[in-house]
């Protein structure tokens, strides 16, 4: 299974060079896709309404590939967090950041939520699931899932939660991650 803050059609090729067979989560848990059928499982609505309302109080340019988002608003990472945090404060949204982008999502809505849903498709626990994460966006989904993985350079609040947390970050810390788990010798 692949979870990512990106849009659906982004994951589904990265699922598939991947040669993984799983179901995919998108837009941060917003979308699942499994075996050619989809799930919304986030309201575009209030992310639609924040980020109108976001505009009226500071330039916050969106992603190129928000013309395929359906179920959140991406922002350029430029954009102030802070700022953002600060402007949609009581909105009825969460405003989280990956490193690539700011995402404005539906309060509740999650990774973690995707990977429920996929987990019900599947037919097995969320607690038999290992997560490798290094972002704002991947903390649930690592602390609730049965093994959690911070690769070294996760941001402090997913290296808290995780159950193992790697040396090497990026792409050497999956692999150390994965073999940490035991799904992978070198």
């Amino acid at each position: 299974m692949l979870a990512s803050g990106n849009v659906l059609p982004i994951a589904y090729a990265l699922s598939n060079y991947l040669g993984l067979t799983g179901p995919i989560v998108a837009e941060n848990g917003g979308i699942v896709s499994y075996q050619q059928k989809i799930w919304i499982l986030g309201d575009p609505e209030a992310p639609k309404k924040a980020y109108d309302h976001l505009r009226t109080k500071m330039d916050a340019e969106r992603l190129f590939t928000d013309r395929w988002r359906e179920t959140e608003i991406g922002l350029k990472r430029d954009v102030s967090l802070e700022r953002v945090r600060e402007i949609l404060n009581g909105w009825d949204v969460e405003v989280q950041t990956t490193g690539w982008a700011v995402h404005i999502m539906h309060k509740g809505m999650n990774k973690f939520v995707g990977v429920q849903k996929g987990c019900e498709l599947l037919g097995i626990s969320v607690k038999d699931v290992a997560a490798i994460g290094d972002s704002d966006n991947d903390e649930m989904m690592i602390n609730e899932c049965g093994w959690g993985v911070a690769v070294g350079n996760a941001f402090d609040g997913t290296r808290r939660v995780a159950s193992f947390v790697t040396k090497s970050s990026d792409g050497a810390g999956v692999i150390e991650g994965l073999e940490w788990l035991g799904l992978l010798r070198r």
